[in-house]
């Protein structure tokens, strides 16, 4: 298993960890690197919290890779709520997480240790003290309490980061937001998360007129779909053009999807809003869409989603804030909203009607510099275990220093 470093030494052996197999940004993100793996690869999971669908099934049978379970089940939520009995049932689940990573043969075996989630890498943290394993913490949330939840920013803050050998940021806005608390001997890289892209500025020619508008994103209230049901009924109510919302609720959001419905009731678009769920192929659905939103109602780290809508060369609306911004340049390659702004959400819609402006921005969309296909975002990955593991192996003495 596993190939060579291109300094002549065997491939590093990672043990990559997740607290989740639900289906989340984070989960598809390594799903798709793990596919595309040169190196020898451990996937280290706790037991599944339902038998529900499993992110990471479709790796069975890949020669490089393993899955295996480890330590016991995790819930939802534990590191957001703010009562004594959470937090006392997140700090043994962690230790006892932490205590079943330390002793598995994968630990043992493994050169580098790779945490895909800040859970995660609380536990993995914990787990490589006294130990001589690399921890590399991949950030793909801001550092903050609304995206970690109190508990979760507190030993994120204070265990995690302070232990990490590297740092992996999924955009610019998500390292700046872990900075502070990152040793100035932490060596750091910015990769954008794997989007399942397998090549960039395809296209169809516009329409005349925008037929179907959508998003992709999982049902989450911080992900905006009722700023954009709102929005969208502000400017095509009772008008021939569908929003396609895809995506399903996960982490316990369950109840959102009612929410939603009932809202596009109230608005009185329930006609022309399709609600779709989980949808496997995400480039076909692109590629039946005029415009495509993002439009999330806190800062974005990245937005996997702006890549893909990128990479389809597409009308995207996104929010000025975050990763998104990084991404998108306002008027060239797509069009900018004020974050959680209505009516500045509504104004952008209209301005995409302009068929003119629609095939400007495809065109500016096409052109977008760094967008990578899944095996470049993989290769890059596997450079930066290589330089981790290097940089912490003991320096050999000269031959005249003897």
């Amino acid at each position: 298993m596993g190939g060579f470093m291109r300094g002549g030494g065997p491939s590093p052996r990672v043990l990559h960890l997740d607290h989740t197999q639900a289906r989340g940004g984070a989960e598809y993100a390594l799903m798709r690197v793990l596919k595309k793996a040169t190196w020898t690869a451990t996937l280290g999971l706790p037991p599944a919290e339902s038998e529900g669908f499993n992110v990471y099934g479709t790796l069975t049978g890949l020669p490089n890779v393993k899955v295996e379970t480890i330590g016991p089940r995790q819930r939802f939520g534990a590191s957001s709520s703010r009562s004594i009995a959470a937090i006392a049932r997140f700090a043994i689940a962690a230790l006892g997480q932490a205590v079943s990573i330390r002793r598995s043969p994968a630990f043992a075996a493994a050169d580098i240790i790779h945490t895909n989630t800040s859970r995660a890498a609380v536990y993995a943290a914990i787990a490589t003290v006294g130990s001589r394993k690399p921890l590399v913490v991949h950030l793909r949330d801001l550092v903050d309490k609304p995206s970690l939840g109190s508990i979760g920013y507190a030993l994120f803050t204070r265990i995690a980061l302070p232990r990490a050998a590297g740092v992996i940021a999924n955009s610019q806005s998500t390292l700046a937001s872990a900075a502070p608390f990152i040793s100035i001997k932490t060596r750091h890289v910015i990769i954008p998360s794997a989007a399942g892209i397998e090549a960039t500025g395809r296209t169809s020619p516009s329409k005349d007129v925008v037929a179907r508008v959508g998003m992709v994103a999982r049902l989450d209230p911080w992900k905006g779909q009722d700023l954009l049901l709102r929005a969208f009924a502000g400017v095509y109510a009772g008008r021939d053009v569908q929003l396609l919302l895809a995506g399903d609720a996960a982490f316990g959001h369950e109840r959102f999807l009612a929410e939603l419905q009932d809202l596009a009731k109230q608005l009185g678009i329930e006609g022309q809003v399709q609600f779709l769920g989980h949808v496997d192929d995400v480039p076909a659905l692109i590629d039946t869409l005029d415009v495509c939103v993002q439009a999330s109602t806190r800062p974005e780290p990245l937005g996997q989603n702006i890549l893909q809508y990128l990479s389809a060369s597409k009308t995207v609306i996104a929010t000025s804030v975050g990763g998104p911004s990084e991404w998108i340049r306002h008027g060239e390659s797509g069009l900018l909203f004020e974050m959680g702004d209505e009516e500045s959400l509504i104004a952008s819609l209209r301005e995409a009607e302009d068929v003119s402006i629609r095939r400007e921005l495809e065109d500016g969309a096409r052109r977008t510099p760094g967008l990578l296909s899944d095996t470049e975002v993989a290769e890059l990955h596997r450079a930066f275990f290589e330089e981790v593991t290097q940089s912490r192996k003991p320096e050999r003495p000269h031959e005249d220093a003897k």
